[in-house]
């Protein structure tokens, strides 16, 4: 039980909102558990944070989240062919999370077809993107084990 309470989990976003990166940003600083490692502006970003090309190859300046919080509308490459791409990798215990304000039953499904079971959408009010900020927690800590 303490383990589970101590775990942290660092946090990728892709969002080409300048806007909604920066209150998601503060939104996870009231999270003891989530911890932002990047931002990017697009998904081609996104991809080069997650293969580790170009400036990102250093780990130790950006290390390898164990969550992405995806937006699907962006420039470059959008979260739907950020995750073709992650579909093609290995990223053991790797998860991602949608965060975006399409609320399009077809997006949803579409996401849900490429493997992502969390999906979020975007809110105008911060108390809401707090809750969705518990529950990124709660997620990534999954059910908890029966003594």
């Amino acid at each position: 039980m303490a383990a589970r309470a101590e775990k942290k989990f660092s946090v990728l976003i892709a969002d080409d909102s300048d806007d909604d990166r920066f209150f998601t940003e503060r939104a996870l600083r009231y999270s003891t558990r989530l911890k932002l490692v990047g931002a990017v502006p697009n998904g081609a970003e996104a991809i080069k944070y997650l293969d580790g090309q170009d400036m990102y190859a250093d780990r130790v300046l950006w290390p390898f989240p164990d969550l992405l919080l995806l937006d699907l509308k962006m420039p470059l490459k959008d979260g739907f062919e950020v995750l073709e791409w992650i579909q093609a990798q290995d990223f053991p215990q790797f998860k991602v999370v949608v965060l975006t304000n399409s609320s399009l039953e077809a997006d949803i499904a579409r996401v849900r077809s490429l493997g992502v079971e969390a999906f979020h959408t975007k809110s105008e009010k911060f108390t809401e993107l707090l809750e969705v900020v518990k529950s990124l927690e709660n997620y990534l800590l999954g059910p908890e084990q029966p003594k």
